[in-house]
């Protein structure tokens, strides 16, 4: 009689890599749709993972999984948190209870209503002649995360910022000590705002989660004021930062469902982007609006399931306030699924009062696209226009010319940019190229300026559908007015192994100063360029390990989402950006003078 032959039972890693080849693979393996690489999601933390799955931007694939898989997969991917790493880091609390005796050095995602970026030279503390003199003060490791892409509101006392595990930090502006924490329900990937009362004392700190819930605490204890979700549909998330005006937030409606759709089993699509308004002082709703009508099912995909639409056209951006005519200012992106309608791909203006549709500018019709279009072989969630997913994922500039008009601004993915008129239902009055333009390409966050002179900084990706001429990664100065280009500089890749640690491309957002352009690229490289020529004036290198004040192991890498921010004479920048292939890391720095030094 034979031998019986006894299977060897699946190990820990066997069933573990089965569940990620089967379920995170197709995306995570070639950063499909943005997807974070495999080795990215290795520099996170288990608990971490285990978030992202239940709670965070994978909740929808987490969904199909039990817990237990979930579990595997977590404890599989990432890194436990070691006891040595755990018993480095610092318990590192300021002293005392922290005060706000001034107004804030640098507010909002674009530090002002109108979104430009600019910030004065009294305001700054840095100038071409003292930019050259600043050195690295202090750094700050975020924990258990793998990008850094909340961007700092800050004052004379404190650095407010969030984190990709959903702890908001007030951190002391000079030494780095930790005043307070606030543990949201997930990530926090934009901008905190300072909300001040009549008499411009700081009486609040607004922000908002991946979860679409928008919190108020106070700004000097970090205790919870309230809580509102502004998500009406599951996949519903809050990318752009909020708007603050007269008592009123703005916020602005995106989605992941965009990734959803990869799925041919999905019901793709029903998010509707829009804006929200709440009442700042308890976070009351008061009106919405949405860029798509009600979607309904329009036949099947080609596997068979539901199809839905018109939808999508979210809004990733910051939303821009023009007191004189009472409006608000948004970008939109691609329709996620056909029918593709007239608010996809365009700036839209709204009435602040009410949400009323005052005006559409939409610039490319026709984009409808999501991940399925991506797809190696079937392609059922593509929907038949098949992109280009050209966004204006940057937001819109209000501008003072010199002859005394305004004119909207506005950057597209597209590589193009575009003058507005206000007072004209956003009659094109030029446009340009600036870049070759892609789904990450062209103007990717955000441009700046001051009135005269647009800066715009480029991160062209090669290989996308619509580009147009060859790459033009680099920084770009046109005049307001007319569009006409005034300067260029392209930046020639730094290495020959090709990838982003090559690339000194800018696709997070410039920052300007009298003077000086301040721009991160996707290989980590910080510079400060003269505005008036190009000519570099400074540089560093982000993309390396740091010591931090906190005791967190932290590592600097692509420079993406969240631009610089120059106050007090301290320049402060994220650096670790994980999706699309980047550089992860968790590193917040600022820069500064040797005491005494900075006037000099």
């Amino acid at each position: 009689m034979a031998a019986l032959t006894l299977a060897t039972p699946p190990t820990f890693t066997d069933r573990a890599e089965t569940l990620y080849k089967r379920n995170c693979a197709a995306c995570h393996d070639k950063a499909a749709g943005g997807a974070p690489t495999r080795k990215a999601i290795s520099t996170q933390t288990s608990a971490s993972i285990r978030i992202a799955l239940e709670t965070g931007v994978m909740a929808g694939q987490g969904a199909a999984l039990s817990r237990a898989d979930r579990n595997l997969l977590a404890e599989y991917l990432g890194r436990p948190i070691a006891r040595k790493a755990m018993a480095g880091r610092k318990n590192l609390r300021c002293q005392g209870r922290l005060t706000l005796a001034g107004a804030p050095q640098w507010n909002r995602w674009g530090n002002g209503l109108d979104n430009q970026r600019y910030q004065p030279a009294a305001r700054a503390g840095i100038t071409p002649a003292t930019v050259g003199k600043l050195e690295l003060k202090w750094a700050f490791g975020f924990p258990d995360a793998a990008r850094a892409r909340s961007q700092p509101a800050v004052t004379a006392e404190a650095i407010f910022t969030g984190s990709q595990s959903g702890r908001v930090y007030a951190l002391d502006t000079t030494s780095g000590c930790i005043w307070w924490s606030f543990d949201a329900a997930a990530e926090v990937r934009s901008a905190p705002t300072l909300g001040t009362d009549a008499n411009r004392r700081i009486n609040a700190l607004y922000f908002g989660d991946f979860n679409a819930n928008v919190y108020a605490v106070n700004p000097r204890t970090g205790t919870l004021l309230w809580k509102t979700s502004v998500q009406d549909h599951p996949q519903g998330t809050q990318t752009g930062s909020l708007t603050l005006h007269e008592g009123r937030i703005f916020v602005p409606m995106s989605s992941t469902e965009i990734v959803n759709a990869y799925d041919n089993g999905y019901a793709c699509c029903k998010f509707r982007g829009g804006i929200t308004a709440l009442d700042a002082r308890t976070g009351k709703s008061l009106w919405r609006m949405h860029t798509t009508d009600v979607p309904v099912e329009n036949g099947h995909n080609s596997a068979g399931t539901p199809a839905f639409g018109p939808s999508g056209a979210p809004v990733w951006s910051t939303p821009t306030v023009d007191v004189k005519r009472g409006l608000l200012y948004f970008g939109t992106g691609e329709n996620y699924s056909s029918p593709a309608n007239g608010m996809s791909d365009a700036i839209i203006a709204i009435e602040l009062a009410t949400g009323a549709v005052r005006w559409v500018r939409q610039t490319i019709a026709g984009d409808a696209w999501n991940a399925a279009c991506l797809k190696a072989g079937s392609l059922a969630n593509c929907p038949k226009e098949d992109g280009p997913d050209f966004d204006f994922g940057a937001p819109p500039i209000l501008a003072r010319l010199p002859n005394g008009k305004d004119i909207v601004l506005a950057g597209q993915k597209s590589g193009m940019i575009f003058g507005l008129d206000p007072d004209a239902d956003g009659k094109i009055l030029w446009q340009a190229r600036a870049g070759m333009g892609g789904f990450n390409g062209g103007v990717h966050w955000g441009m700046a300026t001051a009135g005269p002179t647009l800066f715009v900084g480029i991160a062209d990706t090669p290989g996308n559908k619509g580009a147009v001429g060859p790459r033009r990664n680099g920084l770009h100065a046109f005049r307001s007015e007319t569009g006409e280009p005034l300067w260029s500089i392209l930046e020639k890749p730094t290495c020959a192994t090709g990838g982003f640690q090559c690339d000194t491309a800018l696709s997070a957002p410039v920052t300007l100063t009298d003077g000086i352009v301040f721009a991160g690229a996707h290989n980590g490289l910080l510079r400060a360029y003269s505005s008036r020529t190009g000519r570099l004036l400074w540089s560093t290198d982000t993309r390396r390990k740091f010591a931090t004040v906190n005791g967190v192991a932290a590592m600097g890498g692509s420079i993406d989402s969240a631009g610089p921010v120059v106050a007090g004479g301290r320049l402060i920048v994220n650096s670790g950006y994980d999706k699309f292939g980047e550089i992860p890391g968790n590193v917040l720095l600022v820069f500064g003078f040797e005491s005494g030094k900075d006037s000099k």
